[in-house]
């Protein structure tokens, strides 16, 4: 496994949200609509594209405490879009986020040009074959790329999109496992690299003994269906033992590193658990 050069300590400035959905799903009602800036070179939409910046956040391989790879997280500057719920729900209302979740991917994979990426696709993006066009950059990054999708009930040309992305080299992965309608059937479907369990499952999970045993069944089958587990929203110590404990290899969560503007490496060990 790549070890990762460690980065400066971040400042205050650089830390970004401590949690953030895979896939962007939009609100009913867009964001308030925002002035368009004056002199701005380029727009998707009203969006700026000098005004999209990324956050990263390790993922972390719980066997050797090694940052495994950094999961993007879209960012805008623009005041009313700085949630990226809301900056996609602008580009869905002005019927543009293929091309923002292009320039997202574009500046996300210029700001972490040598690490593995997780990065997360909007529901958009595949029913109008934007990740399959040529020149997206999800093609051009010159470490591996997973794919994080959790929309349950893909309709043919959606299967049909993440099928051919695959076929190019480009790992899935199943979000959110066992969140509401509990996403198996995408495990079954797509067969993912990776599965990320919702984060309601890790919550107080060294407090709960259902959670635990669900956890490790999901681990167990998982493991069976060539998918390894990660736990996201891993906030303790405590809950993060007891997640190695039931078997999960891979984790991300604020013990293990916040989202930061720049990515830097988990400074976590295996020891520091115990």
């Amino acid at each position: 496994m790549r070890s990762y050069r460690e980065l400066d300590e971040p400042t205050t400035a650089d830390y970004g949200p401590t949690q953030v959905s895979g896939v962007h799903e939009a609100p009913t009602q867009p964001a308030p609509y925002v002035e368009e800036a004056d002199g701005a070179a380029d727009l998707v939409g009203s969006v700026p594209t000098d005004a999209l910046t990324a956050y990263f956040q390790p993922i972390v391989a719980l066997r050797t405490g090694r940052t495994f790879a950094f999961e993007a997280f879209p960012h805008c500057e623009v005041e009313g879009l700085t949630d990226p719920e809301e900056l996609f729900a602008r580009a869905v209302f002005e019927k543009t986020v293929g091309e923002l979740g292009r320039a997202v991917r574009r500046v996300a994979f210029a700001a972490c040009p040598g690490s593995p990426l997780f990065v997360g696709v909007h529901p958009h993006e595949l029913k109008d074959s934007w990740l399959i066009r040529p020149d997206d950059a999800i093609s051009s990054h010159h470490r591996e790329v997973y794919l994080q999708v959790d929309q349950p009930g893909y309709s043919a040309v959606c299967m049909h999109v993440l099928t051919e992305v695959a076929s190019r080299g480009i790992l899935l992965v199943v979000d959110d496992l066992g969140a509401d309608g509990s996403n198996l059937r995408q495990v079954i479907e797509l067969g993912p690299s990776f599965v990320k369990l919702d984060p309601e499952l890790v919550r107080d999970i060294e407090h709960n003994v259902r959670k635990r045993k669900v956890v490790a069944a999901l681990v167990q089958l998982c493991t069976d269906l060539g998918a390894q587990v990660i736990a996201k929203g891993v906030d303790t110590e405590s809950a993060l033992q007891v997640l190695i404990d039931s078997g999960v290899q891979y984790a991300q969560g604020t013990v293990l590193g916040v989202p930061l503007r720049r990515p830097v490496t988990s400074k976590w060990s295996p020891g520091g658990v115990r």
